[in-house]
């Protein structure tokens, strides 16, 4: 076959490209060279006080002392992360600014409502996974009807809409457990809704509810202590700390939706930066300090590359939609102080 360009043409292609790779390569490393050189900002999109905020300021910590800058953490709460995620998006993406969130922010959050200040697959890029809940639980007060799972189901069969399940409100990780197993189960539960974690694990503590959802550190010392009943466990599997708990996915009851925390930063940010910044994270998540820490939250370390958390995500994003579909989940407008819609991404 004859080659349209002649021998000296092609060794000067050949030439120009490799400079032009060079001259890639020398930007690349530009990009990392110098950085960090100055404070790194994550922000949160939840109020102080609770995991999001802690396991933040943990990582912040350990992640200073590696890179010897300070990393700044920003409280941006409301509107079911909306707020903190809008500001993150539309910071610049060289690096500096950061945001951690759960999987609220872009699994949830898209296919809740109908209008968001922030493009969930355009505005962010995954710098890597953080940590991920080793199992929820769902307990029950000591004066309930039930005490394990079979005897929830058979009860609200035979006694419709007499169980009360507490939840976060319509749409949160209570809801979706709540409703998907009384679709699987065909049976009816009265939900009630609270204002959070800690109103609603309180009034299944005073009897309020029969039923609620929590985290397994939250609600280990009140199964200890014979203030909650512990009826099964989230997931697939039984946790290390309650091994005769047995899991939801024993009785085909689990959603599928584990939570999980991931380190983003705005779209744009140069690849070099971005891996510049999952290496940093790896180091501290392989932090003996850390995993011991992560171990007592009932949390699982998520070290790993960029493209394996861009997997993780897109995997999780896809869970969820099937789910929320089943259940019949549709989305509304976004709070009412949620920030402006962002305008429809350029293509």
């Amino acid at each position: 076959m004859t080659t349209l360009f002649p021998p000296s043409l092609r060794r000067a292609s050949s030439a120009a490209l490799a400079c032009l790779l060079l001259a890639a390569a020398a930007g690349s490393h530009a990009q990392t060279a110098g950085f960090p050189n100055r404070p790194i900002r994550i922000i949160v999109s939840s109020s102080a006080g609770g995991f999001t905020d802690a396991v933040t300021r943990t990582v912040a910590k350990h992640m200073a002392e590696n890179i010897g800058q300070a990393v700044v953490v920003e409280n941006r709460p409301g509107a079911g992360t909306l707020i903190g995620m809008s500001a993150c998006a539309k910071a610049p993406p060289d690096g500096y600014t950061l945001c951690l969130t759960d999987n609220q922010s872009l699994v949830y959050n898209p296919l809740l409502f109908t209008k968001l200040p922030y493009d969930p697959r355009g505005d962010f890029v995954g710098v890597g996974g953080v940590v991920r809940s080793a199992g929820d639980i769902i307990v029950a007060h000591p004066s309930a009807p039930v005490s394990s799972f079979q005897e929830l189901v058979s009860y609200a069969r035979s006694h419709p809409n007499a169980l009360s399940f507490a939840t976060w409100g319509p749409g949160s990780i209570p809801a979706i457990h709540y409703a998907w197993i009384t679709r699987q189960n065909n049976v009816q539960i009265t939900a009630v809704p609270y204002k959070g974690a800690a109103p609603s694990f309180l009034a299944v503590n005073a009897g309020e509810v029969n039923l609620a959802y929590s985290s397994v550190v939250l609600a280990k010392p009140a199964i200890d202590a014979g203030k909650v009943k512990p009826i099964a466990v989230t997931g697939t599997r039984r946790v290390p700390s309650l091994p005769n708990v047995p899991a939801l996915g024993e009785f085909n009851s689990d959603p599928g939706l584990p939570t999980f925390w991931g380190l983003y930063a705005p779209a744009k940010t140069p690849p070099a930066v971005v891996a510049r910044l999952n290496a940093e994270l790896n180091k501290v998540l392989r932090m003996p300090v850390f995993q011991d820490y992560a171990n007592t939250s009932g949390m699982q370390p998520m070290d790993g590359s960029v493209e394996e958390f861009a997997g993780y995500l897109a995997q999780s994003q896809a869970t969820a939609a099937r789910t929320f579909q089943a259940i019949g989940i549709k989305p509304v407008e976004a709070p009412t102080d949620a920030p402006a819609t962002a305008p429809a991404p350029q293509r």
